[in-house]
């Protein structure tokens, strides 16, 4: 009993490398910029007056400006180090796909309603009663924020979650168990409660559709969908046009309920 305990510990423990390793790769690419950053705003001061510096609101507003000027940057090294680790880790998992271009509009609408649906009701729960900060103003370029977070991001998160862990757990648990427990370990990686709640709920419907299609393109493309919308859509949507919210909130629901059916047949 205590031998299966500790293995079973022991194959969590692997199939967690990746997630760690990759957060901590990040967080080692961005110090360097934060160091580089140091050195400069530094100049000739003291390490004591230097250390008083960096306490106050405008080292972080310089600092927080600095980094998001870098952002792309930081993005595309952690693709050119990470894309093709994750991809070599993945690949023996590969399946053949039935996935094909007409199949695309599933995942994407998938991905736009639930966004849709999930922030719409967010914003005016947000705005009853303040929790949140998802709907203060991004001060990244729309451009930016879509290649960074919009689509490099989903691809080397579904690399990694459904690609490498949800594959992994799979090998020593049953399926639904393997299911919930990738989704947890999604959500967990997320920042706050309220995002890792929504990457949890998501997470499912993600794994739906990598096992429906045999591909990771279409948790992908759910992915994008779900980031992209949000990105394109949030000033619209704290604008507060309570008919114009009403309206995509009533058109997104109709196309999940849709989506529902289209599941059903599937299944």
């Amino acid at each position: 009993m205590i031998k299966n305990s500790l293995k079973y510990i022991k194959n969590i423990l692997k199939t967690l490398i990746w997630p760690i390793i990759f957060v901590i790769g990040q967080f080692l690419i961005e110090y360097i910029f934060v160091a580089i950053f140091n050195s400069k705003e530094k100049g000739t001061m003291t390490n004591d007056a230097f250390l008083e510096y960096i306490k106050t609101i405008e080292y972080q507003d310089k600092l927080k400006n600095y980094i998001n000027s870098k952002a792309l940057i930081i993005v595309l090294i952690t693709v050119l180090i990470f894309a093709p680790l994750l991809y070599k880790a993945f690949k023996k998992y590969k399946a053949k796909s039935n996935f094909e271009l007409k199949d695309i509009f599933v995942p994407l609408l998938f991905g736009v309603s639930i966004s849709l649906i999930y922030n719409i009701l967010l914003f005016s729960l947000n705005n009853a009663i303040y929790f949140t900060d998802n709907f203060k103003p991004n001060t990244l370029p729309v451009i930016v924020q879509i290649l960074c977070t919009g689509i490099i991001g989903p691809i080397l998160e579904e690399l990694i979650f459904r690609g490498i862990v949800y594959n992994k757990l799979k090998t020593f648990n049953k399926p639904m168990k393997s299911i919930i427990l990738c989704s947890v370990i999604f959500a967990l990686f997320h920042t706050d409660i309220i995002n890792a709640i929504y990457a949890f709920g998501v997470s499912f419907i993600l794994i739906y559709l990598y096992e429906k299609y045999k591909t990771l393109k279409a948790p992908i493309i759910m992915h994008i969908s779900l980031n992209t919308t949000i990105i394109l859509m949030i000033n619209l949507i704290v604008k507060n046009y309570i008919f114009f919210n009403l309206y995509l909130l009533i058109i997104s629901v109709l196309v999940l309920l849709y989506l529902k059916k289209f599941i059903k047949k599937d299944v």
